[in-house]
């Protein structure tokens, strides 16, 4: 899909969602999938003017801070929590560094921590396809149920990324019943 159309269905489905808050799960091809994530963050922090949390499990946050620099994300808007640099990354201070930490309960509760924070309205979670590479489907369908569940009480936006792909098309009766949407773009 090009990128004006891509940005038109997806301003098209935020308006569809008449609340700023709830849990969404967009859904995209492979080759749409960095430039899905782009518009979704454009959305969220130019036209809502959001700050907000990206959950980045598949790329470090130094890279991915210079990709929305890049398309112009105020970055400073955004806490991160990478799951992919060690240490201290590139010395963010709007980063929460797990070092590759592969445990769900620490991912879980950074991610808690730093949504209780007022000024953050979204959680944007970068995806549920990496979080299949490293857990058993079995676990990660616990693990998104208790997730889900927990960020309802906490009266904020999340969306949950995914690539459309055999292994999260097992995952998706799941989102449809504990998400408030699931958006296939």
């Amino acid at each position: 899909m090009n990128k004006t159309n891509l940005k038109k269905k997806i301003v098209s489905e935020f308006l569809k969602i008449k609340s700023k808050k709830g849990i969404y799960t967009f859904i995209s091809k492979a080759e749409d999938y960095s430039a899905v994530n782009q518009e979704i963050m454009l959305f969220l922090t130019k036209n809502q003017k959001s700050s907000g949390i990206y959950v980045t499990l598949n790329k470090s946050h130094c890279h991915l801070a210079k990709e929305l620099e890049n398309r112009g994300i105020n970055t400073k808007k955004i806490l991160f929590i990478d799951n992919n640099e060690e240490g201290n990354g590139c010395g963010a201070q709007n980063c929460i560094f797990l070092g590759r930490n592969k445990s769900l309960t620490a991912f879980s509760m950074a991610m808690t921590e730093a949504s209780k924070n007022p000024s953050m309205k979204f959680i944007f979670f970068d995806s549920l396809t990496t979080l299949l590479i490293y857990n058993e489907l079995e676990t990660t369908k616990r693990f998104v149920h208790y997730f889900i569940n927990k960020i309802k009480n906490l009266d904020i936006l999340m969306i949950i990324m995914s690539v459309e792909e055999e292994k999260t098309k097992k995952l998706v009766p799941i989102l449809y019943q504990f998400c408030d949407g699931v958006i296939k773009i």
